[in-house]
Formats: structure tokens, sequence, C-alpha cells
């Protein structure tokens, strides 16, 4: 395991511009759609990095990022190997002749897919959606309560609400003590639910147009939404300049980035509303 991951710009550089997207796309619907474990490792024969997708001893996939190429490695069980063909039609003729060329192990076919730009993005998503079914839910606005450390049950787990205070104040400029952070979510059905805001105009609105988020509604993005519009990685390089930190965006902010999140899934469904 890698002590210190490579940076987003170390993963450019290796893969190159159309490589790189790749990789950021397919690393996008994971994290928008999965809760998952990342795990950083030298990628030996199969490239510099690994960067493999696990949850509960069970890997989702695994990425190889080598010089100006990336890999995607999916393993489907006996199971999922009879799901792919019963939904084989629906794959391009380029994945089923990787399907079909790809060993067989004791346990699994080992399917290799050199990703170098966005033509199989589809075909990954759905050996991805065969392996496992999506599991993350966002909230009303987008963001996504198992990333925030303001959850109640992330709290109960590891409370790290003196650091997110801190990084509340620096990225966003809200002065919260760490006593006052503590989130049941906006989708709790609770009577009494605590919540950061109460008064949200998101919630409101959303509850009051009976849709699920705010990319289900014809007028996103709006100006009640762009009330709790968070940073996207971008804005909060530039806003903060040299005292911005990759690792303490993604680990503490990635949760608020919720337009660039809704924003992907309108793309997918060719409008607002459908994941898939």
């Amino acid at each position: 395991m890698l002590e210190v991951k490579p940076t987003q710009h170390e993963i450019l550089t290796l893969l190159g511009k159309d490589s790189y997207e790749m990789w950021k796309t397919v690393c996008h619907f994971i994290s928008d759609n999965y809760k998952m474990d990342t795990i950083w490792d030298d990628g030996g024969k199969y490239g510099a990095y690994e960067h493999k997708f696990r949850k509960s001893g069970k890997t989702l996939c695994t990425l190889y990022a080598k010089e100006k190429e990336l890999v995607v490695l999916i393993i489907l069980g006996k199971a999922e190997r009879e799901k792919f063909e019963e939904e084989r039609v629906n794959f391009s003729l380029e994945m089923q002749a990787i399907y079909d060329e790809a060993t067989t192990y004791h346990d699994g076919k080992w399917m290799y897919i050199k990703a170098t730009d966005s033509r199989l993005f589809s075909d990954i998503v759905r050996l991805l959606v065969i392996k496992r079914k999506p599991n993350r839910n966002i909230t009303m606005c987008g963001y996504v309560c198992d990333m925030c450390k303001a959850f109640a049950p992330n709290i109960k787990r590891n409370d790290e609400r003196e650091h997110l205070s801190a990084l509340w104040k620096k990225y966003y400029n809200l002065n919260f003590s760490p006593e006052n952070i503590y989130c049941e979510g906006c989708r709790s059905t609770k009577a009494d639910a605590k919540r950061i805001d109460n008064n949200c105009p998101v919630r409101a609105c959303v509850l009051q147009n009976k849709v699920d988020n705010c990319s289900a509604c014809s007028q996103y993005p709006c100006a009640v939404f762009k009330e709790r519009q968070g940073l996207s990685y971008e804005e909060a390089r530039e806003e903060q300049g040299t005292s911005f930190c990759e690792a303490e965006y993604e680990e503490y902010m990635l949760a608020y980035d919720n337009k660039s999140r809704l924003d992907r899934r309108c793309n997918s469904a060719g409008r607002c509303g459908t994941l898939l």
C-alpha cells in the first residue's frame, strides 16, 4: 500500500489528457454511486499505480495507471458471468470481444479493459452494476451524508468535528462551534431530527415540488439551489491558492461538491432526474 497517494496532477501527467478524463469519469461514477474504500498501491507489471475500490472484503474494480494508458480490471464471478450473458446484446462488440478473450480463473473471469478514451464508459458502467447495485444515497441538494463528518453516524464512529469546524470556516467562512455540528440528514423521518439547518430552503423546495433531489427538477440549477451550492475541486483550489490541500479537500469537503455531482447525473441521463 502506498504511504502517499499520487496527486491529480501526477495522474494527469502520467496518463495524458484523454486517459485522465476517462480516469476521472470512472472514479466519479463510483464515488457518486457507491460507498467504497479506496486502496492505493504500486501497479507492478500493470502500471505505475493501482487504485482499488473495495468494500467488506469484495473488490468492485481496480484501475491501473500507466504511461498514456488506463486499464480497468473487473472480475466477474459465475453468477455475474451469467448476468453478462443475459445482457450480452446490450454491450458493444468491443466489450463482448474483451469478455470472450478474458481468462477465467478460480475466482472469476478477469477482464482487463484498456480505456484510453470514453468509448467504453457505458459498458464499464453496466459491468459495475452487474458486480454491485449502486448503494450511495445523496441528499436533496446533492450532498453525500456518508462522506460528511457532520453526519451523526460518522460522529459516533470517529468524532472529527473540531477539525471540520475549522475547515468550514476556511472553505465557506461558516462559524460553527464543534459541539453544534451534528446532523441526522435531510431525509431523516424522525419528528425531532437534528440538522445543521432545520430551515434549509433547498429541502423545503424539493419537498414542495415532490422530486427526489434538485437534479430531478426542470428548474435545476435555480437560485434556491445556489444557496446551498458547494465548492468544486477546481473552485476550492482557485480560492485557496497555496493553502489548498488536495487530500484535505477530498477527505472533508468533497461531500459538499453537489453541483458537480448533480451535473453528472443529468449528463448521464441525457436530462435531469435519472441515474442510469
